[in-house]
């Protein structure tokens, strides 16, 4: 047999050293791969942060005898311990427990570079950590809840001051077990927000009809799964796309928002492919407003009435440049389902327009057979009182003028002229009734002060040399049509110029009084007053609750009054205490009614 040689004698030794340190090397590596194993297990069976950070304590002590580990949550401005080693000696427990301020330096430091850290040569008192003497070496790792620091897993070596790398692995898989574990407690949560937030949209979707609260539900679910975006529910006005909810934080871009952008690219591309469209790498101020903050990704979906552009739901984001596909998926769920949503509330809220246009329909129906009534009753016997004067009275005039009686014959033609002129005025009067139910209204915002000012005017002749104490508030602007809310207020004052007649010193009052949804204008008079029983016919055609040789009149001003009040969606009524005087009360709303049929006349 041969010699092997010296050269093969003293390579065996090298050898054997190798595979030493290559087994101590794989011992060490299934270590820690058991080490990362039992902790993933644990963080798959819970989402108890606290509870996995006890656990993580314990298989890190298991493996690393001289460590400690502390779990840390933030409470206000300190690091509030809620989870430590046994070992932990008494003074270093309480100052734990009662907390570590967030500036202290390698926390902070931890917090700042938003993953873990490992010191060496770690030093308390440069910290400024009493009772922790003990302790060379220090790993921190930090945990985020809505991209703020909410926890932190801190260890320490005692008597080593440099980490080995096999602790470093092992620190390394702890991190990670809770990081698994955090993500899918957040993730668990975010879905159930998310859950709760699309129950109460589609819950908004039945019952809600305001299109601005449905685009607030709408951001609130969009918020739950996409936190840190900023969104924004657009109405076309015609000419700009004008923002009516928008978390804009920049207060000049928000008030350029809240006026309005003209249709800019990213708007019309998604009108153009009627649907959701998504921009990567997105320039705002190139496709919105010049003086717009820098976004990086964005996203418009529009929403149709009719067949034309209505609203638009935009979300974007400062930080995000490019969307994911679950991201996408977010937007377009939201996206369709608020676009449900307001399809239901336009729908309701133009049946609840035609209802109203209905119901001011029947108003208008019933108050023209009441005047068709009124007319009726007239022509058989208000018009057929001075036809039956013109008729006797010419036979008169004829007796008179074959007897040679001259005179008798002249009287008779003059109570024949008066029963012509008083045919003349309740046909002028009927004519005029007619006109304010046809009048096309041209609505605006009007000086209430401006029109009493032309009425009192308009009624000088009346008052001639009498005495008339005027007491008129301070009136505010109305919306109304200008010309027939004139004659209105001619009608009402006239009424109180003749009716306080009899007074030596009569009183004539103008006010107002705002309601939530309209205002009240009232005109109150010291004059004769009349008896409420018959307060009902007092707005009828030719209804008269005094006598014509007491007062005279058609009958016909306040039916006409009470014609041009239902015509601006108001009402009005009169309050009276015979003897005393009357107040007349009419209601003007702050919103523009529509005319009947829906059109509009202005």
């Amino acid at each position: 047999m041969s010699n092997p040689g010296p050269l093969a004698t003293g390579a065996l030794p090298d050898e054997l050293a190798q595979m030493r340190e290559a087994l101590a090397v794989a011992q060490q590596q299934n270590e820690v791969l058991s080490t990362f194993v039992a902790l993933s297990e644990a963080a798959a069976t819970t989402d108890d942060l606290t509870a996995l950070a006890r656990h993580v304590g314990g298989v890190l002590r298991r493996s690393i005898p001289n460590l400690l580990a502390v779990y840390f949550t933030r409470q206000d401005e300190c690091w509030v311990a809620e989870v430590v080693s046994d070992a932990v000696p008494p003074d270093f427990m309480a100052l734990l427990r009662a907390g570590l301020p967030l500036d202290t330096p390698f926390l902070a430091q931890t917090v700042a570079a938003r993953t873990p850290q490992v010191f060496d040569h770690w030093n308390a008192a440069e910290q400024g950590m009493p009772h922790a003497e003990q302790f060379q070496a220090a790993g921190v790792a930090p945990f985020f809840q809505r991209n703020q620091p909410a926890a932190l897993l801190v260890v320490g070596l005692v008597g080593q001051p440099v980490w080995t790398a096999q602790q470093r692995q092992l620190f390394t898989a702890a991190c990670q077990a809770l990081y698994s574990a955090q993500q899918r407690k957040a993730l668990a949560q975010e879905r159930r927000h998310a859950l709760e937030a699309f129950m109460d949209l589609t819950e908004a979707i039945g019952t809600e009809t305001d299109p601005l609260r449905l685009a607030e539900r709408a951001r609130e679910l969009l918020q739950a799964f996409m936190p840190g975006w900023v969104t924004g529910y657009y109405e076309w006005g015609g000419e700009l796309w004008r923002a009516r909810l928008t978390d804009e934080p920049d207060p000049d871009l928000r008030a350029a928002l809240l006026a309005g952008v003209p249709s800019a690219p990213s708007f019309d591309a998604a009108i153009e492919v009627r649907g959701p469209v998504f921009f990567n790498h997105w320039n705002a101020r190139e496709s919105v407003v010049t003086r717009s903050r820098v976004y990086s990704a964005a996203a418009f979906v529009p929403y149709f009435r009719e067949g034309q552009p209505a609203a638009m739901f935009v979300v974007a984001s400062p930080d995000v440049s490019e969307w994911k596909p679950e991201e996408e998926a977010v937007f377009r769920a939201i996206g369709r389902s608020l676009g449900l949503a307001l399809e239901r509330a336009w729908q309701t809220q133009a049946l609840e327009q035609r209802t109203r246009e209905l119901q001011r329909s029947n108003r208008e129906l019933k108050a023209a057979n009441e005047e068709l009534e009124a007319f009726a009753y007239s022509a058989s016997h208000d018009l057929r009182t001075p036809v039956r004067h013109v008729k006797g009275f010419v036979s008169m005039i004829r007796r008179a003028l074959t007897r040679g009686e001259p005179d008798k014959a002249e009287r008779a033609l003059q109570v024949v002229e008066g029963a012509a002129d008083q045919m003349s005025a309740m046909i002028d009067a009927m004519l005029a009734l007619s006109r304010s139910t046809v009048q096309p209204l041209t609505h605006a915002v009007i000086n209430l002060g401006v029109l009493v000012d032309h009425a009192r005017k308009g009624v000088e002749y009346e008052v001639q040399d009498r005495q008339i104490e005027w007491r008129v508030e301070s009136l505010p602007q109305v919306m109304g049509d200008a010309a027939t809310l004139q004659q209105v207020l001619i009608n009402l004052l006239s009424n109180a110029v003749k009716f306080t007649r009899p007074r030596e010193q009569a009183v004539i009052e103008i006010g107002t009084q705002v309601g939530d949804e309209a205002w009240t204008v009232w005109v109150r008079d010291n004059g004769v007053g009349f008896d409420p029983a018959y307060a009902a016919r007092l707005f009828g055609p030719f209804q008269r609750l005094h006598r014509y040789s007491e007062f005279e009149g058609t009958g016909i001003g306040l039916a006409t009054v009470r014609r041009i009040i239902l015509r601006h969606g108001g009402r009005i009524w009169a309050d009276s205490v015979l003897g005393e005087g009357t107040t007349f009360s009419f209601t003007l709303p702050h919103v523009r009614p529509l005319e009947q049929g829906g059109s509009d006349p202005s």
